[in-house]
């Protein structure tokens, strides 16, 4: 959530990508994590005005879905959902994990989902950046092991954050590392070009991507495993 819309031009903190947008936090995992792919489902259902078990849906959709989040397997109801999203002009976006690992991760490598990787400070993959045939773009990750401008802080995403204790939860800033912080990146870059046209689709998106109009070519030319577009 910071790193989409924390506050800026405050001189306070961090800025979010589009610090100017408006926020649908759900809560579909437990406090520990807990929770099912339905779970899931359900959020991404109101989210997108969907029929859903609350038998509610917001009185404004969401345009971005961002899921920094995965574990669940390959569910092929799951992917009439992204479907469906797609469909209804939702555009999702997701981590692709964090195991350093080729073998596709859900959700973020479902069709109709935005997959996204993570490079360091100097556009570099990750060493802990799943890649694959499935990653469409790849964004800021951090690394909090390094810290190659040697300010005394680690190279990870600085963000809003919260740590509970007996008194309950204490707000602060945090550097994080991973897949979970490239995503919003991607997610705060598209709330910015739906911002300025509001009639962007997912569709347009796509093809704004495999044109190498929206992104810096990493990698080999072209799309790769590693950095996709």
């Amino acid at each position: 959530g910071g790193t989409v819309a924390a506050a800026g031009n405050n001189g306070q903190g961090v800025a979010g990508v589009a610090y100017t947008s408006r926020l649908m936090p759900l809560r579909a995992l437990g406090v520990d994590g807990s929770g099912t792919s339905y779970d899931v489902a359900q959020a991404l259902r109101f989210a997108a005005g969907l029929d859903n078990d609350s038998g509610t849906v917001p009185q404004r959709p969401a345009d971005i879905i961002n899921l920094s989040l995965g574990g669940e397997p390959f569910s092929a109801s799951s992917q009439a959902l992204y479907r469906e999203l797609r469909a209804a002009g939702v555009m999702v976006v997701a981590a692709a994990g964090n195991e350093a690992s080729t073998i596709p991760g859900y959700p973020a490598s479902y069709e109709d989902v935005l997959s996204v990787s993570a490079v360091d400070p100097q556009r570099r993959l990750t060493n802990y950046s799943n890649t694959g045939a499935m990653i469409d773009l790849a964004a800021p990750g951090g690394d909090n092991s390094e810290d190659l401008n040697g300010d005394g802080y680690p190279d990870g995403v600085l963000s809003t954050g919260a740590n509970r204790d007996a008194t309950g939860l204490r707000f602060g800033y945090s550097f994080l590392s991973g897949t979970s912080m490239a995503a919003p990146h991607v997610a705060g870059v598209l709330a910015l070009m739906k911002s300025v046209n509001p009639a962007l689709t997912p569709e347009d998106i796509d093809t704004l991507l495999a044109a190498g109009k929206l992104s810096d070519d990493l990698g080999i030319p072209g799309r790769d495993d590693m950095f996709g577009y």
